[in-house]
């Protein structure tokens, strides 16, 4: 049995979902990019991932241990596999995630395929359309003409779907990456919108460095009634930073966060 999703290889999502997946008796037996390969057996298995070098794999699989190695999915760049490996006795190893700075390359590296595919697939289905629209143009028969734009009708739509299927697999690798970013306070080479923060009344100024993993904080301005203006540049929401501001405000505190795209509230600070 084949079952689609989009994960991160290695992340906690999908750790999570094969071991439901292993309590069902339905067991991995192998992946295929987004496509999981499951068994149906008769015990429940425990399964545990984690990021191996290359060069190792084969030694792993090999060993004679209590866990079996259940399937394995290279990532190039950086040049390691993610081994999948499950038990059917008893144990009491507890069941986690790969390190999340490894897990933000893995993911980094398949949303880039991702996107990689979904261009390539762009580039050659306007190719392919505009040779198809040449032909057509070229047939002097009515009927064998009107065929063809059905046929180029139908192809168009079906390019379509896919790359709708592959736009939204990136998009999905795409929020995962940024909770891993938040958690692990990693934002080298991610584009981070500037974001808006006005916050009234404040006593003092905010612990930004508490607050670092929203991203980077800049105070803009403040006003001697207490008002205050941070640029936030960040991959969080509007109601995350909210959120994640509620414990350094009191209930009368107002709190507006406008896009890297807005202005500031009208009359903010006169």
């Amino acid at each position: 049995m084949w079952k689609h999703r989009f994960m991160i290889k290695g992340s906690k999502e999908e750790l999570a979902w094969l071991n439901r997946e292993a309590k069902r008796h339905y067991l991995l037996v192998g992946i295929w990019n987004s496509w999981y390969h499951f068994k149906r057996v008769t015990t429940t298995y425990q399964i545990f991932s984690e990021y191996v070098a290359t060069d190792f794999v084969p030694e792993l699989a090999k060993a004679n241990q209590q866990f079996k190695v259940l399937a394995t999915y290279e990532v190039s760049n950086p040049d390691i596999q993610v081994v999948y490996t499950g038990t059917d006795r008893a144990t009491t190893t507890k069941v986690l995630p790969g390190d999340p700075q490894m897990r933000l390359k893995v993911g980094l590296r398949m949303r880039d395929q991702a996107m990689n595919t979904v261009n390539v697939v762009i580039y050659s289905a306007v190719a392919l359309l505009g040779i198809v629209i040449f032909l057509i143009l070229n047939i002097d028969d009515a009927n064998q003409g009107e065929n063809a734009m059905t046929i180029w009708f139908f192809a168009a739509v079906i390019i379509g779907v896919v790359v709708f299927r592959l736009y939204r697999a990136a998009k999905q690798l795409q929020d995962q990456i940024v909770i891993l970013r938040r958690d692990t306070e990693n934002y080298d080479g991610a584009w981070m919108p500037t974001m808006h923060v006005f916050i009234d009344p404040l006593t003092t100024d905010l612990d930004t460095e508490a607050l670092k993993s929203l991203g980077r904080w800049s105070l803009v301005n403040r006003t001697s009634k207490g008002a205050y203006w941070y640029d936030l540049q960040t991959l969080a929401s509007a109601s995350d930073i909210k959120a994640s501001l509620k414990p350094y405000t009191t209930p009368t505190t107002r709190v507006s966060v406008v896009s890297w795209l807005g202005l500031a509230p009208l009359g903010w600070f006169m």
